[in-house]
């Protein structure tokens, strides 16, 4: 077991988790950062959309933010969280390999968990020629030809927004009836819907072929998609009793409504992006340090701002 008591637990090494350590660290706070290693976007490879870091691997990002912060009082393990629980003033955070573990807060952003729709061959091309966020990689696959697949989660916005890098896009319902208001959206953006039902994805020298149930194929340059999303908040759950963090988050800072309880990232109120992710981890390691000087120093700074509306 370890005896130090933290002042703050991160849970999750991306970029909201490392940029919360950094702001906590350069406030001398005492920081613990537990990352399991599995964040959703390590598929991807690369990370965008970051000043100095774009196109930056995941991994060397990693790597030089752990090295960068060796300079303050932060640790890092390469661990799993199995559970956090508040214990009177302090939560008790217990790990696969290190045990046991007291902090005066926790940090949570561990992310969440892509969940592709079930077509054989969609995930083994995940990341590469199967994308989700045109902002991180429709740039590398521009002028090509895009197939949208609209059968699980509707994304005839996304089939929109890609008209910017690509004026050839097909929509594939996947047999699935679109209500009048989403066909009025993709017939406004020009974007012809495709209703056959896919048997499987592979891959093709052009970028992906998509194999439909009566044998016929269509090759495309890349394959855009809505994931569906799991929180990844099973530590939380006997604390959280909620679905997710984003419904019991009462401020932009990352508070929730479970006292020493803070959220960042994908878990929290923000777009899905490294460059947002790790802003939200900043602000998160903003509030954490104000409600620490508050509860040393009683009525030495305002009370945060009223929660705001519920989800």
């Amino acid at each position: 077991m370890d005896t130090q008591l933290y002042d703050a637990v991160i849970v999750g090494g991306g970029p909201a988790g490392l940029n919360g350590a950094l702001y906590l660290g350069r406030s001398r706070r005492r920081v613990l950062l537990i990352d399991s290693g599995d964040a959703r976007n390590m598929t991807a490879g690369v990370m965008h959309n970051v000043l100095t870091n774009d196109g930056a691997t995941i991994a060397d990002f990693r790597a030089r933010s752990r090295a960068q912060l060796a300079a303050y009082d932060v640790t890092f393990r390469d661990d799993e969280v199995l559970s956090a629980e508040p214990d009177g003033d302090h939560v008790v955070v217990t790990t696969k390999e290190s045990g046991t573990l007291r902090a005066r807060t926790v940090l949570y952003a561990a992310g969440v968990r892509s969940v592709l729709p079930p077509i054989p061959g969609l995930a083994d091309l995940w990341g590469s020629t199967v994308l989700e966020c045109p902002y991180c990689h429709a740039w590398e696959v521009r002028d090509r030809s895009f197939v949208v697949y609209g059968g699980a989660e509707p994304g005839e916005c996304l089939a929109a927004t890609l008209t910017v890098w690509s004026d050839r896009i097909t929509y594939l319902t996947d047999r699935r009836e679109l209500p009048q208001d989403e066909r009025d959206r993709l017939t406004a953006a020009g974007v012809p819907v495709l209703s056959d039902g896919v048997s499987e994805v592979k891959p093709h020298a052009e970028g992906v072929e998509v194999v439909f149930e009566d044998g016929r194929t269509a090759s495309y340059g890349a394959l855009f998609l809505h994931l569906g999303i799991e929180p990844r908040v099973a530590p939380l759950r006997p604390w959280l009793q909620a679905p997710d963090l984003e419904s019991v988050q009462t401020d932009e800072r990352g508070r929730t409504s479970l006292p020493r309880l803070y959220v960042a990232g994908d878990l929290g109120r923000n777009m899905q992006q490294a460059a947002m992710a790790a802003a939200s981890g900043g602000l998160a390691g903003m509030a954490i340090n104000a409600d620490l000087i508050r509860e040393d120093r009683p009525g030495s700074l305002p009370e945060p701002p009223p929660p705001l509306p519920a989800r």
